[in-house]
């Protein structure tokens, strides 16, 4: 039987990267999902690839900043499969890497809005849609929730959040038979990292051999992680935020 066989769910900041991936992962992996995103023709161009495959897939295009449209994109997903079994809460920003001194108030918001606030709606209205027959939700976090870099403050702050919402929320959820946890990926080669690091290949390449496996991960990685904890395979674990970053993270000097 495969992982998500017979199970309906949504992806939330599917367009590209660690959420495309889970797409197409979870739709191989036997579910019908929601693939929810701003970006209408990226979307469009998934369902294409996924419904030619011979997967069932919907699209739905929301900004998760906004409540209202949070509310429809569960909804709509429930309308189309009529139950949500899980949801993959990946929609983020990386904002802009700037001195906390010269960061606008602007820009604070977007990333918290974008990263923390919208996962916070989002599980609000996923879980009432799944307190009468169980569930499973995935956050993506971050290493930056314990780590830091220069210029990260809005982001750290808001992966953190995300990590510090997880624990009463597992506990608040579990009787309800929902299951919530997250992700907390380290460097990922996706489209996002590739911007932060203004495309610089030298830099880039550093920074993947930083890591104590030599390389960054692969969006495809995170989304098997994140496949599993949806899965019943990963029954009894919740409110945990799991690390998967080739030993970035690790404290200790580099030789």
């Amino acid at each position: 039987m495969k992982l998500l066989e017979n199970k309906c769910g949504m992806i939330v900041g599917a367009t590209s990267g660690i959420g495309r991936a889970a797409a197409l992962l979870f739709a191989k992996e036997g579910a019908k999902i929601a693939v929810i995103g701003r970006r209408t023709d990226l979307l469009k161009s998934l369902c294409a690839e996924i419904t030619q495959a011979g997967g069932h897939i919907i699209m739905i295009t929301a900004d998760v900043t906004k409540a209202e449209d949070v509310v429809r994109m569960v909804r709509e997903t429930v309308s189309a499969f009529g139950n949500l079994d899980f949801a993959f809460n990946n929609a983020g920003t990386i904002g802009n890497f700037v001195s906390m001194l010269d960061q606008s108030e602007q820009d604070w918001d977007n990333t918290i809005d974008t990263n923390l606030k919208s996962v916070w709606m989002s599980i609000r209205e996923q879980a009432k849609a799944m307190k009468d027959n169980g569930g499973a939700i995935v956050n993506t976090s971050s290493w930056l929730a314990i780590g830091a870099l220069v210029g990260s403050t809005s982001y750290s702050a808001s992966k953190a959040g995300i990590d510090g919402l997880l624990r009463p929320a597992a506990l608040e959820l579990a009787d309800m038979g929902i299951r919530i946890n997250n992700i907390n990926p380290g460097g990922v080669d996706t489209e996002m990292t590739r911007e932060a690091f203004q495309h610089d290949e030298a830099t880039l390449d550093a920074f993947g051999k930083s890591h104590p496996i030599g390389r960054m991960g692969s969006p495809k990685e995170i989304a098997d992680l994140a496949a599993f904890l949806l899965s019943d395979r990963s029954s009894n674990i919740t409110g945990q935020a799991i690390v998967i970053d080739g030993g970035y993270a690790i404290p200790g000097q580099r030789f």
